[in-house]
């Protein structure tokens, strides 16, 4: 159910924004065609920009080093050196250079042409419109190849892809054609101006090589002579793939064989220990050693056989049975030999691990002994390692640099082999659809921005004109509310209309004379007063909780809100919580969500009377303490829910809130069926009054007549105020009958 809302002052008035917005439609229309059509005339006059692209990819050179070994180039550390996103953007900046910009300029002649030199002409006819008019003339002191190299810096991108290595080219242009033949020219130009770079560099290294490479030669030769026969002398030699001593070899099988031993003997020792604290606990049988033994997963299910016998004989036969005591007897040796069996394998487990202890001793003796073979043996392989490591290092270096000079002459003969950072990935071709100007869709485009704006600026004007203070000007008195007095004895009339959901019920504000209630203040309400109280019928008299139910339930429908009902009683806190209960279990019973919310800021409620507790509940609701999963309750043997009154709200002190009543209440419509507020006679007056009349159904409980006539009122009102489109009863019980219900409510 949308919110109740309360009408203000200062409400928005719909009606006269919608007829400003109509009024305005044509002449918004109008102006947005006519914009969109100028647009489109200006784009028109305009030549078409075509852009094509290369794409370039930035790899590392085959060398970085000129001493460097050429299989090793494309290793991680030279791609980490050259390829880093600073080098992506030298390279970046090295394409948008003046040097290469002046180059292409003057092979492809640009300054001849009225692009790229407005001393030649106007490219289009809004160029020239503007030239007529003194905007966009050639400068006086500058030169045609200054023009092209300008112009063409302006049509220039180049850009790199955040975390990548390409670098694209794009130009802009009239002409399609030209624009993919500039494009592809930046990008052949720099790839052949890195070559040239690079086979100037290669010369330099080939005349470093050479004198390095045979000085390199001899001195490799003299070191390997003098390794050679120093091992025949020391008589140390090497075997296995990797040419190590043969005491290295012994030494590392043997120190893999230790590390293996002790990983055993520590798992072995670890089972053992673990083996023992659990026979000491007495849970060895979930040991896994234990339970993967076939003889004892056969005794446990004999154990388990008989432990199910005793349990099924033990429900029909004593203890001392001859049957009972021979399965005890079973039972007993089963769990002896179960025990027998888990002690011969824990030990096991131990022996296990002693075995393991003696084969890691004679591993770590045989180590130590290959220790002091290889100990004696230490000054003359040292001297052999150093040899060996002299020579390998000359003959690493004289490899290397026999590598690049080999590499840097065939680089020498075929320049097409010259390796180059910059390699083209896709080259650039004509376009046929134009980049700019996009005349249809930026015609469209301003036609509805200026659409838009002129809707924005009629919608202000109308919202500033119906502001509160103008429409307080024009509204005078016959705004105000005139409260007429309520009849005592007006005639009867035809039953109440059916309740208007979504707005606030219509009842008169003016106070019934009533010596049993004194009369509240008037209340500010946004509708005018019903008609008089002669022409409102009086309430319905209904005798059973059942009859009630029915006619409340018929109020729900073609309605898809809650429906609210204010249940009065002037009687005692017991009998109003009896039968506001009874008359809500059968609302339940009828399959509908039925709430009842107890409404006493005295704090003294319903809910205590039914077995409840009296807070939190609504008025911790109110006060934000709560939340209504803290403070919705459920009736005993019912699908009732329940909202107790929370504690005492000093209303002297402090005016109820309307709004928040009315918030909480409209939450509950979105929930129940049927929300039902249980109140007294004087917390409903007040609670009527600051949610103005804003219920669908109001029920007085009464017990006799006389009671009756003093809470019932005057045909056509309730609680002292005159009210149209709420649906009224007087629920009537029998004195007996309540005495009786009290008694009971007392005692529970």
């Amino acid at each position: 159910m949308p919110p109740r809302p309360i009408q203000r002052s200062d409400d928005i008035d719909l009606k006269s924004v919608w007829q400003a917005v109509t009024g305005s439609f044509r002449r918004l229309v109008v102006i947005s065609v006519v914009l969109a059509g100028a647009t489109f005339g200006v784009l028109k006059m305009m030549a078409p920009l075509y852009v094509s692209e290369t794409q370039l990819a930035i790899e590392s050179k085959s060398t970085n080093n000129p001493f460097s070994d050429p299989s090793r180039n494309g290793s991680s550390d030279s791609v980490s050196v050259r390829m880093d996103k600073e080098a992506v953007n030298t390279h970046v900046r090295a394409l948008m250079s003046t040097d290469l910009a002046e180059t292409i300029v003057r092979e492809m002649k640009l300054a001849d042409l009225p692009e790229f030199n407005s001393a030649r002409g106007s490219p289009d006819a809004l160029s020239g419109i503007l030239r007529l008019a003194g905007i966009g003339a050639p400068r006086a002191n500058e030169t045609d190849q200054d023009r092209a190299l300008r112009s063409f810096l302006d049509r220039l991108e180049v850009y790199s892809p955040k975390e990548s290595r390409f670098i694209g080219i794009r130009f802009t242009s009239i002409d399609p054609d030209l624009a993919a033949a500039i494009a592809n020219r930046v990008a052949e130009t720099y790839r052949n101006k890195l070559a040239q770079q690079s086979l100037t560099e290669t010369d330099d290294v080939q005349k470093a090589l050479a004198p390095k490479i045979e000085e390199l030669a001899q001195e490799a030769a003299r070191a390997e002579s003098e390794v050679e026969k120093f091992r025949g002398e020391a008589n140390i030699f090497k075997g296995g793939q990797q040419a190590t001593g043969l005491n290295e070899q012994q030494l590392a099988e043997l120190n893999a064989e230790l590390s293996k031993v002790k990983a055993s003997r520590s798992e072995a020792e670890a089972r053992a220990k673990q083996a023992r604290e659990m026979q000491d606990l007495g849970s060895a049988e979930t040991l896994a050693d234990v339970q993967k033994s076939p003889l004892i997963q056969n005794l446990v299910q004999s154990r388990v056989r008989v432990e199910r016998q005793i349990s099924e004989l033990s429900a029909t036969l004593l203890s001392g049975h001859p049957r009972m005591r021979q399965l005890h007897a079973d039972l007993t040796g089963l769990k002896g030999q179960i025990a027998g069996e888990v002690a011969k394998i824990v030990d096991g487990i131990g022996k296990e691990a002693k075995v393991a202890a003696l084969r890691e001793e004679a591993v770590e003796k045989s180590v130590s002994d290959i220790k002091r073979q290889i100990v004696g043996a230490g000054p003359e392989e040292a001297k052999l390692r150093s040899l060996e490591a002299d020579a390998k290092s000359k003959r690493g270096e004289l490899d290397r640099l026999r590598a690049q000079y080999e590499a840097n002459r065939v680089r020498a003969d075929d320049t097409r082999t010259i390796p180059v950072e910059a390699q083209i990935v896709s080259s650039a071709r004509p376009s046929t659809v134009p980049f700019f100007p996009k005349r249809g869709a930026t015609a469209l485009l301003v036609a509805i921005a200026s659409f838009l704006i002129g809707l924005a600026l009629v919608v202000t004007k109308a919202l500033l004109s119906e502001s509160p203070v103008a429409r307080q000007g024009r509204k005078g008195p016959q705004n105000r509310r005139e409260f007429a007095p309520v009849l005592p004895e007006p005639p009867p009339s035809p039953a109440p209309p059916a309740p208007r959901r979504g707005t606030p019920q219509t009842y008169r504000a003016d106070p019934l004379p009533a010596p049993s209630m004194p009369a509240p203040p008037m209340p500010e309400v946004a509708h005018a007063a019903a008609p008089a109280a002669s022409h409102a019928a009086p309430p319905v008299s209904i005798s059973t909780a059942d009859a009630l139910a029915g006619s409340v339930e018929g109020l729900r429908k073609g309605n898809l809100a809650g429906v609210r009902t204010l249940f009065v009683g002037a009687s005692d806190v017991f009998s109003l919580a009896t039968e506001s209960a009874a008359f809500c279990r059968r609302l339940a019973e009828k399959g509908l969500t039925v709430i009842m919310v107890d409404w006493s800021p005295a704090g003294s409620g319903v809910a205590e009377p039914l077995g409840q507790a009296s807070w939190p509940g609504f008025s911790e609701l109110l006060d934000g303490k709560a939340r209504f999963e803290d403070v919705v309750l459920s009736l005993h043997d019912s699908d009732v829910h329940l909202i107790p009154s929370g504690q005492r709200i000093d209303l002297s002190a402090t005016a109820l809130d309307s709004d928040s009543v009315n918030f909480l209440l409209d939450a509950l419509d979105d929930v129940y069926d049927h929300i039902v507020v249980v109140s007294h006679v004087e917390p409903a007056k007040d609670l009527f009054e600051a949610m103005q009349g804003r219920f669908d159904c109001g029920v007085v409980l009464v017990e006799d007549k006389a009671q009756k006539a003093k809470a019932v009122g005057a045909p056509g009102t309730f609680l002292g105020y005159e009210v149209d489109g709420i649906a009224l009863f007087a629920f009537e019980k029998q004195p007996e009958a309540n005495r009786t219900r009290q008694k009971f409510a007392r005692a529970s």
